[in-house]
């Protein structure tokens, strides 16, 4: 069996024909860690390195506003310093200790007509896009390796980094007609991205929105079941009339055990990333194992940055029993690896995986 075969099959929760277990790998860094990587001179790709059983795609936007978004924040106290991306939403840097992170400005916040959130302007996908997806899905399918493509700020974050979290929060409190108009503009963009990414053959799109924080849901379960699930069931339809295969992933940050259900239900099959910390990783598995795959379980605010290359092993070896019944469980950091994450444990990490898959390279 190929990796994209093994791929898919771990999150179809499918058995493969021999009885061998797969355990795709997955990781992400910062470009702290990318500038660590590239001075090691390995002569391989971060993927390759990784021995990772997919790539990742994402679909190029062209603005459609005019100049270079700055214009936007005109009568908004804004940094000397800023971007405006193809939403429309404004990226300033903080100081030199929050490595990659970014402030962002939302453009409609405060007192906003209707009117403007009809005509704040929406990118579009960049032309030549389908080609070169097409293209890009197609080497890699040649070369055994699934794609995965990013849809990520599918409704909710998209929406708020436009109008503004609190205001938006408001506005969905309120029952404001601007929260329902804003939100069905970004899922109908949404919806149309999906579409298209399924048109190009990717394996699996992965949506998300952060709906959970470090303990809490974000929001009331029952504001976003009225505003957002069904608009989520609406894009993950649109991809699915294109390709009923196409797998449908979902991540959230933090502590979203409120919403499972509700996602199941929009049509999500695969939950990323299981936020130990927030979660309760082993119950909801047990729980919800005949409907959902997982992706994630290996905390990055704790096992990866400050436990030993022992914990890093036992932590991967804990969910690989835990699922070793049922399947469908994709084991890997929640989240992008920060600066002070140790080379000895992502080699731990990386050892314990080739070790599960057979592998003595």
């Amino acid at each position: 069996m190929n990796k994209r075969e093994a791929f898919l099959k771990v999150l179809r929760k499918e058995e493969s024909e021999n009885g061998q277990r797969y355990f795709p790998p997955d990781i992400d860094l910062t470009p702290f860690k990318i500038e660590e990587f590239e001075a090691m001179n390995t002569g391989k790709t971060i993927e390759e390195y990784f021995g990772l059983f997919h790539r990742s795609v994402e679909t190029r936007m062209e603005k459609t506003y005019a100049g270079d978004g700055r214009q936007l924040f005109a009568e908004k106290d804004m940094p000397a310093e800023f971007e405006v991306d193809p939403f429309g939403t404004g990226m300033s840097k903080g100081s030199e200790a929050c490595m990659h992170m970014v402030h962002f400005h939302s453009p409609l916040t405060g007192s906003c007509p209707m009117e403007d959130i009809e005509n704040h302007r929406l990118p579009d996908i960049a032309d030549g896009e389908k080609k070169r997806l097409t293209d890009r899905v197609n080497e890699l399918h040649d070369q055994n390796i699934a794609v995965r493509a990013w849809l990520e700020q599918t409704i909710w974050e998209r929406s708020w980094l436009i109008r503004g979290m609190e205001d938006l929060m408001m506005d969905m409190m309120l029952e404001d007609p601007k929260a329902e108009r804003l939100f069905d503009r970004i899922t109908e963009h949404s919806s149309r991205t999906a579409a298209f990414l399924a048109g190009v053959g990717v394996d699996l799109i992965a949506l998300g929105d952060d709906i959970g924080m470090q303990s809490t849901p974000m929001m009331d379960p029952k504001l976003w079941m009225r505003y957002l699930q069904p608009r989520l069931s609406r894009v993950i339809a649109a991809a699915k009339s294109v390709n009923p295969d196409v797998i449908i992933s979902y991540h959230s940050c933090g502590h979203a055990t409120p919403f499972i259900d509700g996602l199941i239900d929009a049509g999500v099959e695969v939950l990323n990333p299981l936020q130990p910390e927030s979660m309760n990783v082993p119950e909801i598995y047990r729980k919800y194992h005949d409907r959902l795959a997982f992706w994630g379980s290996i905390g990055t605010q704790t096992t990866m940055p400050f436990g030993s290359a022992e914990d890093v092993k036992n932590a991967v070896l804990d969910m690989a029993r835990l699922s070793e019944d049922h399947r469908g469980f994709l084991i890997s950091p929640t989240h992008i690896i920060e600066p002070e994450v140790s080379w000895n444990n992502l080699h731990a990490y990386i050892n314990i995986m080739k070790e599960l898959n057979g592998l003595n390279e």
